[in-house]
């Protein structure tokens, strides 16, 4: 266990650093990460179903299943392209966000 100096110069400079960065401490705050995951998550699901749709409709030659296959396949597409965008807009110079992370909810 630290002493209390020292978890008071902690505490200090977390305040410091929320006040001048805040996205900085947010990213480490765990709440955004676990919120992060879980979409991404989802969306690697929703890629995945689009896939054995496709898949299982051409090979049982279900015309349903290969539309709608190709439908959520395409709609999946322009939610990856909305998230990337989102993502290198939030770092705010344009540049790609970190390995493993993005800013989006």
């Amino acid at each position: 266990m630290l002493p209390e100096r020292e978890r008071h110069a902690l505490r200090e400079i977390e305040a410091e650093l929320q006040a001048n960065d805040p996205a900085f401490a947010a990213a480490f705050s765990g709440r955004k990460l676990r919120r992060l995951r879980r979409w991404n998550l989802l969306l690697v699901l929703c890629d995945v179903t689009a896939v054995v749709m496709l898949v299982v409709g051409l090979f049982a030659r279900d015309a349903q299943l290969v539309l709608w296959g190709t439908v959520s396949a395409g709609a999946l597409v322009a939610w990856h392209i909305a998230r990337a965008e989102t993502a290198r807009e939030a770092t705010g110079d344009g540049t790609a966000p970190a390995p493993g992370g993005s800013t989006v909810d």
